[in-house]
């Protein structure tokens, strides 16, 4: 069986599904969409899914001052809910990373960043079970917190279907079909062959693999990140703001029911390579200990919480830690991966950078730092919370 589409996109996570939407919304009507299983599947599914607006750069802070737009804006341009939470997110920072903070904080606000500097003494006004000492200084952000990531993507794949996508799941792409330095199309595990002119990765943790099919090879290394869940007690007082500890190592993010989720600031996930279908496995208390220790340091309340359970998430990490959102060497063939834990919080933008590329409209930002041929060497230069302030 042969057919065709004028755009195919490989990955029914929340990138696959926001280029989706965005490309519908330029008016791109011919376009099939493949999950290899499920809408959100993947790491999507797995995600915390914490909106901060903390980045160290033009082009990052511009792509989530967009995004956390289309959160809050969510039903009224997609037409239905994304989860969103906007319960303030504070970031502490050690005094030595202070002056950088400031730097950063700075830049931002001439992207619309809603952010305020504060002393570790004035959390009391903000949040004040978290425990201040050894804290240079904090930035809150009144508008930040967290969403749905699953609700998300379900959300732009319903829309883009309203707008003619084609969206099908349990279809799994085996082989990316090339003539001369050109992408033709794709073929399934079931046989088929579906013919297209441009063909986008959005396949998260199973890109690389994807990209090797058309002889592409991508610099990711696929990490490990253990997410934990406590169980907080009737005495801690209801839900807290999103923390993020980079002065301890750790982060807390609320969730109904009492609970928080809770994880690493500190593992360097590229040193925990990981199987992509590993995501979502158990993790035991005896993993959990040092990152719950971590967390009651932050916010001592949490000393008494009850801990539920705990899976293993993963990012897909690029040598700088930021996407790679470019055509490939293979014409035709797009790359929209690599998002090194800011998959969620930047996929409108991301959805909206990819839509513009490869529709040939102009980009909202500049897509120059998300280039596929920045790399000079395979090797990370970094981690997680340099993506915070460089």
């Amino acid at each position: 069986m042969k057919r065709r589409a004028e755009v195919l996109i490989i990955g029914g996570g929340v990138t696959g599904a926001s280029i989706a939407f965005h490309l519908a919304a330029l008016g791109v009507r011919d376009v099939l969409l493949l999950e290899r299983t499920f809408l959100a599947a993947g790491g999507t599914g797995r995600s915390v899914g914490i909106v901060r607006q903390l980045y160290p750069t033009p082009e990052t802070s511009q792509m989530v001052v967009r995004s956390l737009t289309a959160f809050r804006g969510f039903r009224d341009v997609v037409g239905s809910e994304s989860g969103y939470v906007g319960c303030g997110v504070v970031i502490g920072v050690s005094s030595a990373m202070r002056a950088k903070l400031e730097e950063t904080v700075r830049l931002q606000r001439r992207f619309g960043v809603r952010a305020e500097i504060l002393e570790p003494r004035e959390l009391t006004r903000v949040e004040p079970r978290i425990n201040d000492e050894n804290l240079g200084a904090i930035v809150y952000e009144p508008d930040s917190g967290y969403g749905d990531p699953t609700a998300v993507t379900t959300g732009y794949a319903e829309a883009a279907r309203r707008r003619g996508v084609r969206i099908e799941q349990g279809v799994e792409v085996v082989a990316i079909r090339t003539t001369g330095d050109h992408v033709t199309g794709v073929e399934t595990a079931a046989g088929e062959r579906v013919d297209a002119p441009v063909v986008v990765n959005a396949a998260g943790l199973w890109s690389r693999a994807v990209a090797q099919l058309a002889g592409v090879v991508l610099p990711i290394v696929i990490g490990r990140h253990p997410v934990f869940v406590v169980e907080r007690n009737a005495a801690f007082g209801g839900p807290h703001l999103v923390y993020l500890d980079l002065a301890g190592g750790s982060y807390v993010r609320p969730e109904t029911g009492g609970l928080t989720l809770t994880g690493s600031l500190t593992d360097d996930e590229t040193q925990h390579p990981m199987e992509p279908d590993q995501l979502g496995g158990d993790v035991g208390l005896d993993e959990a200990m040092a990152v719950l220790e971590r967390a009651a340091r932050a916010i001592p309340r949490l000393v008494e919480a009850r801990y539920r359970r705990g899976w293993a998430g993963a990012f897909d990490i690029t040598p700088d830690w930021m996407p790679i959102l470019d055509e490939s060497p293979v014409r035709g063939f797009w790359i929209a991966t690599g998002m090194s834990g800011h998959g969620f919080k930047l996929s409108p933008a991301v959805g909206e950078m990819m839509a513009a590329l490869i529709s040939g409209a102009t980009p909202p930002v500049n897509p120059a730092p998300f280039a596929f041929g920045r790399f000079t060497a395979k090797d990370p230069s970094g981690t997680f919370v340099t993506s915070y302030l460089g």
